[in-house]
């Protein structure tokens, strides 16, 4: 069998500001009441967030993406505030709301049937009754017209960062400009998801970036569009169907971007040969010195079971055993005494920068970031973790004609490298890794720190969201366990349960 298995706080414009606080109290509960979207994960845990590419020339290479809008250039890709792993800026809005809906209460005036009284000089002597006249039947109450959407307008969420701003920098800058509309950019933060529900009004995105999880649920609740084709059932144009990558197709939203989980290792601090697999991550007698890994199981159990020969396609099933569970403690016990644990990649990463270990357990972006600052970092892309980020429509949008086109021209190939140009994320679609070439800040070979790179593709695993959903707290409480017992003992806990 092959080793491959490649298959929402908001910060708002200032317009929306006045809206956020009950969104965030009522949204939420009423999508957690709903269960109808699990939470997300940002691409790559927002700690990479905060490097700052400063190696390499600022000027464009000759052999970078031709720009096609008058859209400016981002910052280099990163230079963002430091924040902690998994955290999530929280700005202040500074503005009050303005709604796109009308009036809520839709009432129209109406006239009565009533008789208006007679003039001064009417005639008061009675008339002859005259017979009466059949009523006439009551015309029907006009129902409130519905407000037209403003197709001159779009809003679209992203996530936060570097990404966010080199999403901003080319696909919304660009579509504006082809389509001479506004963009109200939400940024996403990343433990909350973004309220899908009828209640959401004006707040409600008419294009957003989803996880592959929000994807697939909210798929499941009707509460995103699907996206084939009624004649063709794709979701793209057939002649291009096979250009995206195994994975990035989902039937209510299109890959854009992936991610990965890696380890990254310091070539100086090894005389002859360096670590270049997993196996050789857990050989300490040939390549020795401490291994930063973070302490928390997800991802490093995965690597385990994959160290000790275990294929992709079969961790997932493997941790759902006790017996896989027990494998995967049992690796990590071999090497238990050169493990250094760290709360997070970003102190993995800096323990590699001042020599308490060689190996680090981190995230492309960041060791991207490590090295365009001009540190000794080389990947190690055997057993990549990748996750994919998804652009959908919710089903409740008023523009979706608008934001279907706004999903074709964000993934089209032109718009994927040039954003993968600036941000160092891998583009889903391989005609798009032909035009990536260099980083625009940092000048450094894109090949080398894309995980969806042909070369970097053939032993990586899917991360499997739903599975550590549904697992997560097991594994959590089986890894305290093992964490918890004398660094002698080489098996986990005997129950996981």
């Amino acid at each position: 069998m092959s080793r491959s298995n490649f298959t929402s706080n908001l910060r708002c414009s200032p317009a929306t500001a006045f809206s956020i606080g009950l969104f965030l109290a009522c949204g939420i509960a009423a999508l957690q009441t709903a269960g109808a979207i699990a939470q997300p994960s940002p691409p790559e845990p927002a700690a990479e967030a905060e490097a700052k590419a400063t190696a390499g020339p600022n000027a464009r290479p000759a052999d970078a993406v031709r720009e096609t809008s008058p859209a400016s250039e981002a910052k280099p890709a990163g230079e963002t505030e430091s924040k902690a792993e998994g955290a999530t800026p929280r700005d202040e809005a500074t503005a009050p709301a303005k709604s796109d809906e009308a009036n809520p209460s839709g009432e129209t005036a109406t006239t009565g049937d009533a008789k208006p009284a007679e003039p001064a000089h009417a005639d008061r002597t009675p008339a002859a009754p005259e017979p009466a006249k059949p009523a006439a039947p009551k015309e029907p109450e006009k129902a409130a017209r519905a407000p037209e959407a403003d197709m001159t307008k779009l809003r679209v969420a992203t996530w936060p960062g570097g990404y966010g701003e080199a999403q901003r920098a080319v696909v919304i800058e660009r579509f504006k400009a082809k389509r001479s509309i506004s963009i109200d950019v939400v940024e996403r933060n990343g433990k909350d998801p973004i309220d899908l529900t009828p209640d959401s009004g004006s707040l409600l995105p008419d294009a957003a970036e989803f996880s592959g999880e929000e994807i697939d649920a909210g798929c499941r609740a009707g509460q995103l569009l699907r996206l084939e084709d009624g004649s063709t059932n794709s979701i793209v144009a057939p002649a291009i169907t096979s250009d995206f990558l195994p994975g990035s197709l989902k039937p209510c939203g299109i890959g854009a971007f992936a991610w990965s989980h890696i380890l990254a290792v310091n070539p100086s601090a090894f005389e002859n040969s360096k670590p270049e697999s997993l196996t050789d991550v857990f050989d300490v007698k040939r390549f020795p010195g401490k291994r930063a890994f973070m302490k928390e199981p997800r991802f490093l159990m995965e690597v385990a079971l994959m160290a000790d020969g275990a294929e992709p396609a079969q961790v997932y099933d493997l941790l759902g055993s006790e017996d896989g569970l027990q494998r995967a403690f049992a690796k990590l016990a071999s090497i238990r005494d050169d493990i250094l644990w760290v709360g997070d990649s970003q102190a993995a990463m800096e323990a590699v920068a001042k020599g308490d270990a060689v190996i680090a357990q981190s995230f492309s972006g960041r060791a991207f970031f490590a090295a365009a600052r001009g540190a000794k970092i080389e990947i190690i892309w055997d057993g990549q973790i990748y996750a994919m980020t998804y652009w959908a429509i919710p089903s409740k949008s008023p523009r979706q004609e608008l934001a279907r086109a706004f999903l074709d021209f964000a993934t089209e190939p032109q718009q994927l490298a040039a954003v993968a140009q600036r941000f160092p994320y891998g583009p889903t679609r391989t005609s798009a890794l032909a035009l990536t070439k260099r980083h625009l800040s940092a000048g450094l070979d894109l090949e080398a720190y894309l995980p969806t790179a042909p070369v970097n593709l053939k032993t990586a695993l899917s991360v499997d969201e739903g599975w550590w959903a549904k697992n997560g707290e097991r594994l959590e409480a089986a890894f305290a366990g093992w964490i918890a017992k004398p660094s002698d003992a080489n098996v986990a806990p005997g129950k996981s349960e």
